[in-house]
């Protein structure tokens, strides 16, 4: 939004004032004190200068020096309150109504880019990094990350590396960019973090879980020592209780019987 008005007021009557004696300027307008500094060698004064004679008017004013007010940040706030509300009294869609830009809020304001403005690339270019940085903000927002979060990286982020590299380096356009873009990634990866599920936590004493995990194991290698018993040991003692045959074999298929009871 552009305003245009006076910072000056119409004096009730115009300013005029004349001079007491003589007043003599050289070429360069600055003033002299002597008829003699702005005299060529022909005696006559040089092209240029300038002789203000005994009353006649040396200077005139018809407006009041500017007023300060209407340079102050309360003064055009107020006023672009004003008439962005009296403008939006006509727009009757809600979507296509003006705002007021919020400094303290947490998006970057882009600039806007005049007729046949000689940086126009250079704006675009910086414009497109901080659309960037305000669309990163809105997904920060919708993750469920606090406006004062956010603030806080806007702040720590770009505003004190911007003007740490301007105290340094002066106003370099592409590092801002670079600052800007980085910004972003970090916030991004606070939307990253805020998305991930948490890390599942224990709630039993670890002195208790050590515990029953070594009565597990010791439970789980007895169970394959039964399984090896009853897969390979016993079939293997009743065939051979089975090829014990013959008179004299009594005492062996015996000890072959006891073993397969207590197996």
């Amino acid at each position: 939004m552009h305003l245009i008005f006076s910072e000056r007021k119409l004096l009730p009557e115009p300013d005029i004032k004349r001079a007491t004696r003589s007043v003599l300027y050289d070429e360069t307008g600055k003033r002299v004190r002597t008829k003699k500094e702005i005299t060529g060698e022909d005696g006559q004064i040089r092209k240029g200068c300038t002789v203000i004679k005994k009353g006649e008017v040396y200077e005139s004013h018809l407006f009041t020096v500017k007023d300060d007010k209407f340079k102050s940040e309360p003064f055009l706030r107020e006023v672009k309150e004003i008439y962005t509300d009296l403008i939006n009294r006509h727009i009757s869609d809600p979507e296509q109504q003006l705002k007021v830009f919020d400094k303290n809020s947490v998006y970057l304001p882009t600039k806007k880019i005049g007729k046949n403005n000689p940086k126009a690339a250079e704006i675009e270019a910086d414009n497109a990094a901080r659309q960037e940085w305000n669309r990163t903000a809105d997904m920060a927002l919708l993750s469920g990350i606090s406006e004062a979060k956010i603030l806080e990286v806007k702040q720590t982020e770009i505003h004190e590396k911007a003007s740490q590299s301007i105290k340094s380096k002066g106003w370099l356009p592409n590092l801002f960019r670079r600052i800007v873009a980085k910004a972003k990634d970090f916030l991004q990866n606070l939307i990253r973090e805020k998305d991930m599920p948490p890390k599942p936590t224990l709630d039993i004493d670890m002195a208790e879980f050590r515990y029953m995990r070594n009565l597990m194991i010791k439970v789980q290698d007895k169970a394959r020592e039964i399984k090896t018993l009853q897969d390979k040991v016993l079939p293997q003692l009743k065939q051979q209780l089975a090829d014990t045959k013959g008179l004299f074999k009594g005492k062996e298929r015996k000890a072959l019987e006891v073993k397969i009871k207590e197996t």
